[in-house]
């Protein structure tokens, strides 16, 4: 039999590793290939992985159409730095007479001579590479044989995905993703890198939210991501703001969304449809965090109260209104309601009839 093996952090796995795997199966005629999770990828060291867990239901789902695909949890189980001549060694004694084929990206060629036991390595098992640019070092080629896959190079990462580009997920990858929360502090930190000081907002947020959850017996976790995601969108220009409004709303209209609540309109899409994140409460409290509505369940008031009053924010009587919150909620609530109306009141912001019905609903 021939067995492929594909080692890596796989945090999380992309569209771009099931193209390989395929083509590595066809190419090289493979009875089955094994995806090997690491615990701790030794040239990523400083990497910090979604749960082990995570990652391998993740993989399930990617290949779950793949018969010829599966998975190996022995880098994680055995813990530590994941060293590939152990790993050889391993499936080496699983599968004696079989003939192996260890599978890796082109980008570690340049140092494969330099490997610990390359040589025991390359005697075990055929080494094959990918190619992740056009050109690619040959001196390690020609010296321990190896293959070179014909394919084209993809642009697809993990690190692509954890920057926002979650489209580079198999569909039900990104489902999962959104579902269990993951890369969620990354993915705020990444998206506003421009803008660190409205990252740090949004974990301060995110703190003060999970202390009002707990506090009023609401769901802390929600509490806190909808705190995390409320500015994703904070920094979306107004052009790509308005195609994300357009791309998945019904009779699109500019007129229908007001540029001060862009933001809070688009991180909502975000986070519902690129993230795909389904709890409707967190989607609708950050939808109406600025505007707020008519209607509120105790999120939408929850995220309101921790925009405005967390830590960071620096205005007269604002410790008051924390300690406040933790004590008398509704009535905090009604408070900071207060305080905004008469800010933007200052400000010059002209109310339209709904924006007073709203103020003089929650203020009264």
């Amino acid at each position: 039999m021939k067995i492929g093996l594909y080692g890596g952090s796989f945090n999380p796995v992309h569209s771009g590793h099931i193209k390989i795997a395929n083509l590595a199966i066809n190419e090289l005629n493979l009875d089955k290939l094994i995806f090997i999770p690491a615990a701790v990828n030794p040239f990523k060291k400083k990497q910090k992985n979604a749960p082990s867990q995570d990652r391998i239901n993740m993989l399930n789902l990617a290949i779950e159409n793949s018969k010829k695909m599966e998975i190996s949890d022995f880098e994680i189980k055995r813990g530590g730095v994941s060293y590939t001549f152990e790993t050889i060694r391993y499936f080496k004694n699983k599968f004696k007479d079989h003939e192996l084929f260890f599978v890796m990206g082109s980008d570690l060629l340049a140092k494969l001579h330099k490997w610990e036991n390359i040589d025991e390595i390359s005697k075990k098992c055929q080494l094959v590479v990918f190619r992740r640019q056009k050109r690619i070092p040959t001196s390690n080629i020609k010296k321990f044989n190896i293959k070179v896959l014909k394919n084209e190079i993809f642009n697809e990462s993990s690190t692509s995905i954890r920057n926002g580009f979650l489209e580079q997920t198999p569909w039900k990858v990104n489902e999962y993703i959104g579902k269990n929360y993951l890369y969620a502090f990354e993915l705020v930190h990444n998206i506003l890198k421009v803008d660190p000081k409205r990252a740090k907002h949004c974990v301060k947020a995110a703190e003060f939210a999970s202390k009002l959850a707990k506090n009023l017996n609401y769901n802390v976790k929600v509490a806190y991501h909808a705190g995390l995601f409320h500015d994703i969108a904070k920094r979306f220009s107004e052009e790509f703001s308005y195609n994300l409004i357009k791309k998945y709303t019904k009779n699109f209209s500019k007129e229908k969304y007001p540029k001060e609540f862009l933001h809070q309109v688009c991180g909502a899409l975000w986070v519902e449809k690129i993230y795909k994140n389904d709890n409707k409460e967190l989607i609708h409290a950050i939808s109406i965090h600025t505007s707020l509505d008519l209607e509120l369940n105790l999120l939408d008031k929850i995220i309101f109260v921790a925009d405005k009053i967390c830590d960071g924010r620096a205005f007269e009587g604002v410790q008051k209104l924390r300690k406040l919150a933790l004590e008398n909620f509704d009535l905090a609530f009604k408070e900071i309601v207060k305080l905004n109306y008469k800010f933007n009141l200052d400000k010059g912001v002209k109310f339209d009839k709904k924006a007073l019905e709203i103020y003089n609903k929650w203020m009264n």
